[in-house]
């Protein structure tokens, strides 16, 4: 086994307040009883096993993820990706904060992995990805992931 170039883990747990899970329940319960008194049956199922698939995925994933980068391969976590199957690489910022390194896959349906970071190990993960991968430029969040980080979706 070779020696890895760089290594970081990153704290993925998600610190939601009590009444997230109360408004969030809330409306799994109120859609729930609606389709079933409109007769919709399927829809309350539905909604129930989302809602229950959400909640166990949430509270099953791990709450530190390592990433470690070789000369052919980013592990993340327990998934290996190759750097052929890694088109490119760029640095998510939030104002001048850089939070994540989101890496563009030649995939189908994953197109994106996020991984969070911040300025003080950039130039480190940087250094390590360049000799392998494509760097395009600086991207800020878009409304839409500011709104999920906002609501911590």
């Amino acid at each position: 086994m070779s020696e890895y170039i760089y290594t970081w883990e990153f704290d993925d747990s998600r610190n939601r307040w009590a009444l997230w899970y109360v408004i969030a329940l809330s409306i799994v319960v109120w859609l729930s009883i609606w389709w079933f008194l409109t007769k919709q049956y399927g829809m309350s199922f539905i909604v129930l096993l989302i809602a229950w698939l959400a909640y166990f995925v949430e509270n099953n994933s791990e709450d530190k993820i390592q990433v470690k980068i070789d000369n052919i391969w980013v592990k993340i976590a327990w998934t290996f990706y190759d750097f052929k199957s890694i088109e490119s690489f760029w640095v998510v910022y939030k104002w001048s904060e850089a939070i994540l390194i989101r890496f563009f896959l030649n995939k189908k349906w994953l197109r994106n992995i996020d991984v969070q970071i911040n300025n003080e190990i950039l130039e480190d993960v940087r250094n390590a990805l360049i000799n392998n991968l494509n760097e395009t430029q600086k991207i800020d969040l878009s409304f839409s992931e500011k709104m999920i980080q906002l609501l911590k979706l």
